[in-house]
């Protein structure tokens, strides 16, 4: 891999730990603005986490929280009411914050995601 891609995923990874680092309020309004589930935030982080796996060090643990919360029936993880209560939104917004922060890199704006009405269901 070269300079230019290694730097083109970490942006990419980098983009979606904003969203998973940023305030339940910021997902909320996020969610509600594309139109989508909260769960758009973790399906956006899988999308990226593994092009940056060996780059940006404690991916993993993000994702195995998700994966925890997929799996758990018994809570809905995934309601715009979890984004604030539930304590797995609190553990992968912190995971999220502290990678941020060691990679030294400032959470920039949640990406945009545009969903084509065509395409759905």
């Amino acid at each position: 891999m070269d300079q230019e891609d290694a730097a083109r995923r970490v942006r990419l990874v980098r983009e979606a730990l904003a969203l998973v680092a940023a305030s339940a309020e910021v997902q909320r309004a996020w969610v509600l603005r594309a139109g989508v589930g909260t769960d758009e935030i973790a399906l956006l982080f899988d999308d990226v986490w593994r092009l940056g796996e060996g780059l940006v060090p404690g991916l993993r643990a993000i994702d195995e929280i998700f994966e925890e919360m997929s799996c758990d029936r018994t809570v809905d993880h995934w309601s715009v009411a979890a984004l604030a209560e539930d304590e797995g939104w609190g553990r992968v917004r912190e995971l999220a914050r502290g990678i941020l922060d060691r990679e030294g890199a400032t959470p920039g704006p949640v990406p945009e995601i545009r969903v084509n009405p065509s395409a759905a269901g």
